[in-house]
């Protein structure tokens, strides 16, 4: 037992070494709900405010090479989250979409243009790979 102590000290002070200070945006949260309901969550690690203009969210459909992209704006405050959803706010829903759940839109720092053709990005399903992209 007592032998198991040091090396145990040893490999604690070892990682700890190597371990590295996040210094960009990161995807925090992937939210794909019934309907309309999806969102992605960023989150800025940093001290320091972030433009988000610089960035994009883009999806390859079905494990394809083709990017669907969506440039973000606004900025993300220094150690804060940003939460990105598809604009489908209407009450009534368009044709048989229905809108996003109020307790999601509650939660939105920016809604996305819901219109197919102009922002695919947010279409996504579990099949698909989200990446953020500077």
């Amino acid at each position: 037992m007592k032998k198991l102590i040091p090396a145990f000290l040893f490999f604690i002070a070892a990682t700890s070494l190597f371990s590295q200070e996040c210094s960009d945006l990161f995807i925090s949260e992937y939210v794909e709900g019934s309907g309309n309901n999806k969102a992605i969550e960023l989150y800025n690690p940093t001290n320091e405010a972030i433009d988000l203009s610089a960035y994009n969210l883009v999806r390859y459909s079905n494990g394809d090479f083709v990017p669907y992209a969506v440039q973000l704006s606004g900025t993300i405050q220094p150690k804060s989250a940003f939460v990105v959803v598809l604009d489908k706010r209407d009450p009534n829903g368009t044709g048989q979409e229905v809108p996003v759940d109020l307790a999601l839109q509650e939660k939105a720092d920016l809604f996305l243009c819901p219109v197919y053709e102009v922002n695919r990005m947010m279409y996504f399903n579990g099949n698909d790979a989200v990446t953020l992209e500077k």
